[in-house]
């Protein structure tokens, strides 16, 4: 099951050809130097993969391939499947776990950006930036082209899923003079007193008393669709939704159709159901932001989610604890080169 005593451990780096994260392995190979060779696999889907992971040790997944139970059945010596992301929803983690193969996510990669990018739209959408800026562009500099403008002071912001993002897009909403709410049914009680905010204990109360709903949460079979029809019609008339999580959390036609009724105010989207496509009834909209799931990125995010991906790999192949496992494997320390690679780096 184990290749030689002598060969080092090999890595892939799974990405899509369409829209791809990684150019080169670079940055992975550094990290795991005198361990593993890293090799770079572009795919357009998953049947790409078929006949190239039995020899993998480890891999590092990208993008949106899916790592399906049939794909990593072929992985008979792998320890360890790394998601470069937050959400690892395209990966089958109970079939992982079937095989002791544990699956860790990097859930700290990016807070700040995507927090950031929260506020951007959130900005961008609540000040009309995108429908005034085109306006200027056309030659029509007047202030009155902006439409009605809501002030933010004053305003409640709720937020959908309390974790780090979450969080930190909490911690920014003082500076602004809003009040903050929150729904998250798995944190304990007293996070709320902790960072002076509200909770609510049902999503309806949340998505009814808030005038700006912000999404929060990875894609899970208790998530998917939390946000449809039902939960739209609760919403205060005119109220704005911004998601930066996964497209699938919402769904998107009763979206598209609170819109246009009016019942939703405006969009500031990332991420969308069935990405890159984009329903017309949203790209025709100057009342929707769209930014191309690009809210985690900026060059020190991405570098700084290589490393860490990378570093996760590396924990794996050497059996060590990672506080990251998502499917609850724990591996024993079998291997002498895992031994002896930590030998070397304790002397």
């Amino acid at each position: 099951m184990s290749a030689p005593d002598d060969r080092p451990f090999r890595v892939i780096v799974v990405d899509s050809i369409e829209g791809a994260y990684v150019d080169r392995p670079d940055v992975e190979q550094h990290v795991l130097a005198g361990l593993a060779d890293v090799e770079l696999v572009r795919v357009a889907s998953e049947r790409g993969l078929a006949g190239r992971l039995a020899n993998v040790d480890a891999a590092i997944s990208w993008h949106t391939i899916a790592l399906g139970a049939e794909t990593i059945r072929q992985m008979a010596r792998c320890r360890g499947i790394v998601r470069a992301a937050v959400g690892y929803d395209n990966i089958d983690i109970a079939a992982a776990r079937d095989l002791g193969i544990p699956v860790c996510n990097v859930p700290d990669y990016g807070t700040e950006e995507v927090a950031d990018h929260t506020w951007a739209l959130l900005l961008a959408v609540v000040r009309r930036l995108t429908a005034v800026d085109r306006g200027c562009r056309e030659g029509a500099w007047d202030w009155r082209a902006i439409g009605s403008v809501r002030r933010l002071r004053g305003e409640r912001l709720g937020i959908v899923g309390l974790g780090r993002i979450g969080t930190a897009v909490a911690r920014r909403a003082p500076a602004f003079g809003m009040e903050v709410g929150f729904y998250d049914p798995h944190l304990p009680s007293g996070v709320d007193k902790a960072l002076g905010i509200v909770r609510y204990e049902t999503l309806q109360d949340l998505l009814a008393a808030c005038g700006i709903v912000t999404v929060h949460v990875n894609l899970t079979d208790e998530t998917r669709g939390l946000i449809g029809a039902d939960e739209l019609a609760r919403m205060r008339p005119g109220a704005i939704l911004i998601n930066t999580s996964r497209g699938l959390v919402v769904d998107q036609q009763a979206m598209v159709d609170a819109l246009i009724r009016g019942r939703l105010g405006a969009l500031g989207l990332d991420v969308l159901d069935g990405e890159p496509h984009v329903p017309l009834e949203l790209r025709c909209n100057d009342r929707v932001v769209l930014t191309a799931h690009s809210a985690f990125y900026s060059d020190e995010g991405l570098r700084e989610l290589r490393v860490k991906a990378a570093e996760i790999a590396r924990n794996l192949l050497l059996d060590q604890f990672d506080r990251n496992i998502v499917n609850d494997v724990r591996r024993p320390a079998v291997d002498r080169r895992a031994t002896a690679f930590c030998m070397e780096l304790q002397s």
